[in-house]
């Protein structure tokens, strides 16, 4: 069995592993399971398509970023080619990701399916002459957090106090990030729950964490990408899995169907807060999850939830639930390492298990059963 990863220069900052250091990371820990492995690098859709053209049966895709470069500034979704050619890949489908990655059309989505999301509203270059009466019309109290629609890792996050401030910031958002609109959200006064989403079959995996940054309470303050970007010492910044019956109970009921609405398959993390009468309301949905070694989120997640394990054992199980569950839905043959040794398989207390038919699987099984073959 192969794997080959194909990565978009100048686009790995949002992809799963955000440098070939970290890449080689899981290289090896693939290699160590017995798979065959490459890596390629594409800079052009003329480049990608060559690639794609190219890849031998028995070959399962890891695309690690979303966009490849179109020319003359633009860019194109890199899962659009490889389902063009129904080839085999990991992860979510093109259309899962671009609404995932903009972030309104996502809580549109969310909300749409009765699940509970921040308030909020969306300013446009050409709605932002509107923008005091559209927050006031949608929004009920400030502080208010800004965000550029369309892109991740807390990148231009800010939060305003009044509409003054939110104009001055919505104004430099729409400068610094031609792609995206601004979503401003309701500010939610409560440290960041973030829970992974892990699948395996129809076995559903949910990582109940907090995400503290204790000199930047969450009552009062969001997290930056400054805090975000800074090392876990678990003494200031940590992640703590969660006791509380109440989040735990909100987690269970709204993490599989927040994943079903949106077609995510076999991994994301979720992140929300509770507003000020303890309801878990969620902003943010990750496409590609870090699963850089050992400071991503989602990896950190994973060590908190396996604590009787070594660090690097829980993230080679990580891994191997992530590419096994790839496997399964292609009905190809796992290696006996991945089949065994994956998080799924391991002792831990805090994780939450339960057994779905997912309704993602079913909207998918059609497509994988017509490409199944290619890894025959």
């Amino acid at each position: 069995m192969k794997i080959l990863f194909i990565n978009s220069r100048g686009h790995w900052r949002n992809g799963w592993l955000t440098s070939p250091e970290e890449l080689q990371i899981v290289v090896n820990v693939l290699r160590k399971a017995g798979m065959e492995v490459e890596t390629t690098e594409v800079e052009s859709v003329l480049q990608l398509e060559k690639v794609l053209d190219k890849v031998p049966p028995g070959t399962l895709l890891w695309p690690n970023a979303y966009y490849v470069d179109a020319g003359d500034g633009k860019t194109a979704w890199l899962n659009d080619y490889i389902e063009a050619r129904q080839l085999p890949y990991l992860g979510s489908n093109a259309s899962t990701l671009r609404t995932v990655l903009e972030k309104d059309a996502c809580q549109a989505l969310l909300r749409s399916n009765g699940l509970p999301i921040p308030e909020f509203t969306v300013i446009t270059r050409e709605n932002i002459g509107d923008i005091y009466s559209l927050i006031s019309q949608n929004i009920e109290s400030f502080p208010v957090v800004l965000k550029p629609t369309a892109e991740s890792g807390s990148v231009g996050v800010c939060m305003a106090r009044n509409l003054w401030q939110a104009r001055e910031y919505a104004v430099q958002i729409l400068t610094d990030f031609p792609q995206s609109n601004v979503i401003i959200e309701t500010f939610l006064p409560s440290d960041d729950i973030t829970c992974g989403f892990l699948q395996l079959g129809e076995e559903v995996m949910l990582l109940p964490t907090a995400y503290i940054v204790k000199s930047a309470a969450g009552k009062t303050n969001i997290l930056s990408r400054k805090e975000r970007l800074r090392p876990w010492d678990d003494e200031d910044k940590m992640q703590p899995y969660i006791t509380d019956t109440a989040i735990l109970d909100q987690l269970k009921t709204h993490i599989p169907a927040i994943a079903a609405a949106l077609d995510i398959q076999s991994i994301t993390r979720i992140d929300g807060r509770l507003d000020k009468n303890g309801v878990l309301r969620f902003f943010d949905v990750n496409g590609l999850p870090a699963l850089c070694f050992p400071e991503a989120v989602m990896v950190k997640q994973c060590l908190t939830c396996f604590p009787g394990y070594t660090p690097m054992q829980v993230f080679e199980g990580f891994i191997y639930t992530v590419v096994c569950h790839a496997l399964l839905q292609y009905e190809a043959e796992a290696p006996d390492i991945i089949r065994k040794r994956n998080l799924f398989t391991m002792n831990s207390g805090i994780v939450v298990k339960s057994r779905i038919v997912n309704s993602a699987v079913s909207k998918q099984t059609s497509l994988i059963k017509e490409i199944s073959h290619v890894l025959d």
